[in-house]
């Protein structure tokens, strides 16, 4: 029987969660198939995991906090970060994890970077963001928060004990080693061109306004699509049990959908069409939605993943 895995977000077409998994699958010839899931609402995640049912999934933006209080039981480290972005689903009991932090401090490893005693700057007031904080000040690195939203950043900095900087008024006169940015890719600290730093990692995956001021400031980038490897390497482990082929999953970093061979699929489904699952890139789950409102959701999944 086909074991199903899924990874979640709205929106959610342009992960490349599943070329990752699926590289592997197709490899060693796995009865396994991996999708992207656009819910409704983070309950509705759920819901799927049980009645598709899903061997496990991942979870992104904007779902990982509200996953916390959802799944049956919670790891330690996604208890104290707050935000779940693997679920593993262990005969029906569903089991959150938090990869995203080994995904940050092994960028940073392979970059040759050692964090104990390092400056780092964190962008951000979301789970992302906390799974930084939360990485980076396991390895002993010197952290400091900022955010458009201060009260985000200042809750974040009290729960992990690390400094927060003002957005407005941000102190250009502190030099970083480590800035890393889990904001929206058209976002751009208006402090960020002034400031003093060594290297860049960025979360986004796609071209970001900081990668790009980075880049014309001669620093250096990690790009998001190491992050990406890393904690899908973790999360793969968790879900499987084993580790995967490290290169494989390198390499399908770089495979990408192509608009007119886009294979959408509506959820729930009725059990004709259970083969049809095992070759979509998208699955809407479309419980008392109306042809209008699941079009417009296509139409959004699709311009946001192909920019157009």
């Amino acid at each position: 029987m086909t074991q199903f895995f899924a990874v979640f977000g709205n929106p959610i077409l342009h992960s490349k969660s599943p070329q990752l998994f699926n590289s592997v699958f197709n490899e060693f010839d796995m009865d396994a198939f991996y999708t992207r899931i656009r819910p409704q609402s983070a309950s509705d995640i759920i819901d799927i995991i049980r009645s598709m049912p899903l061997a496990g999934a991942n979870i992104t933006a904007p779902f990982k906090e509200d996953m916390v209080s959802l799944v049956d039981v919670v790891s330690l480290d996604a208890e104290e970060i707050g935000a779940i972005n693997t679920i593993v689903n262990s005969y029906g009991r569903l089991i959150g994890y938090n990869t995203d932090h080994y995904g940050v401090t092994q960028s940073l490893r392979e970059a040759g970077i050692e964090l104990l005693g390092k400056k780092c700057l964190v962008l951000g007031g979301g789970g992302a963001a906390r799974s930084v904080v939360f990485g980076l000040k396991s390895k002993g690195a010197d952290v400091t928060i900022c955010n458009r939203t201060h009260s985000k950043a200042k809750i974040i900095a009290d729960d992990f004990g690390c400094k927060v900087a003002s957005w407005e008024n941000f102190d250009v006169s502190v030099s970083y080693d480590v800035v890393v940015s889990t904001l929206v890719p058209n976002a751009l600290p208006p402090f960020l061109e002034k400031l003093d730093f060594e290297t860049l990692l960025d979360a986004s995956y796609k071209s970001s306004k900081v990668s790009e001021l980075a880049k014309s400031r001669g620093k250096k980038i990690i790009k998001g699509k190491r992050w990406l490897l890393h904690q899908a390497i973790e999360a793969f482990r968790l879900i499987m049990s084993e580790n995967p082929p490290i290169q494989i999953m390198e390499n399908a970093l770089n495979i990408n959908l192509k608009k007119p061979d886009l294979q959408i699929l509506e959820y729930p489904t009725s059990a004709s069409q259970t083969e049809k699952l095992k070759n979509a890139d998208l699955v809407i789950s479309t419980k008392n939605l109306s042809k209008k409102s699941i079009k417009a959701i296509i139409d959004e999944e699709i311009s946001k993943a192909f920019g157009n």
